[in-house]
Formats: structure tokens, C-alpha cells, sequence
């Protein structure tokens, strides 16, 4: 028996107890949208501003896409879901990367639209990205 989309209630019935199995619902993902991302960390280069290094910059964000829960309603499980597809650096000459991409896929059910998710990830990341 498949218990990853079930779940099991025990139900009293007369002298013994009977288990009862009830489809867990699941999110319909309907809408998607691919966000490509770049931190730029050339501008804190050679100033010795170890907090703008690039990496770590682009370390916090993929955290935040990879973490963050968005408010549930009604009994709906997880109403968007974001994915790092690809992370690629991009050195200078001397090796020191100057710039970090990522990809995001977002997945999302009906009860969010696309303005609203990007108004919270611009709200919530530092790096720069569009929508593809």
C-alpha cells in the first residue's frame, strides 16, 4: 500500500478500532513561470567588502528559493513551489568570480497569481532576475 498520498484515521467502531485510508489532496500546479538570476558582485571587487561577496550573495538567495514557504490557504499543501534548475559562476581574469546565474523554476496553483509571487521575491532576494 502507497502511504505517500494517503492518509491513515483511526475510526472507533463498536469494540475495535477499523483503519480508514483518505486521499491526501494534492496542489494542482497549473501556472509556471522560469526566473533567471544574477548576483553581480563586481561592484564590492578589490574594495575589500568581504560582505558582498558574490557567491555568498547568491548562496542566501538560492537559500530563500529553496526555504521559503508561502502563506497556505484553505487546505491546499504548499500552493507554489520554486526549483533551482542551474547555478553557473562566471570568473575575472584572476579567477575571483565576478558573477553568479541561477535558474528558478516556480510552480504555482490558482491561488496565486504571477504578480504576487514576484512582488515577494523582489521583496524577499538581492539578486537581480527576469522572467522568462
Amino acid at each position: 500500500m502507497d502511504l505517500r498520498n494517503k492518509q491513515m484515521n483511526l475510526i472507533e467502531n463498536e469494540s475495535c478500532l477499523v483503519l480508514k485510508e483518505e486521499a491526501i489532496e494534492k496542489p494542482v500546479f497549473l501556472n509556471s513561470m522560469l526566473l533567471n538570476c544574477t548576483s553581480d558582485g563586481c561592484k564590492g571587487h578589490g574594495t575589500g567588502n568581504k560582505d558582498n561577496h558574490v557567491i555568498c550573495e547568491a548562496i542566501e538567495d538560492i537559500h530563500w528559493f529553496c526555504t521559503y514557504v508561502f502563506p497556505i490557504e484553505g487546505n491546499l499543501k504548499d500552493p507554489v513551489k520554486m526549483t533551482i534548475l542551474e547555478i553557473e559562476t562566471l570568473p575575472l581574469d584572476n579567477g575571483t568570480p565576478c558573477t553568479c546565474t541561477f535558474k528558478v523554476e516556480i510552480r504555482f496553483t490558482s491561488s496565486y497569481n504571477r504578480r504576487e509571487i514576484l512582488n515577494t521575491v523582489r521583496n524577499h532576494v538581492f539578486c537581480q532576475f527576469i522572467v522568462e
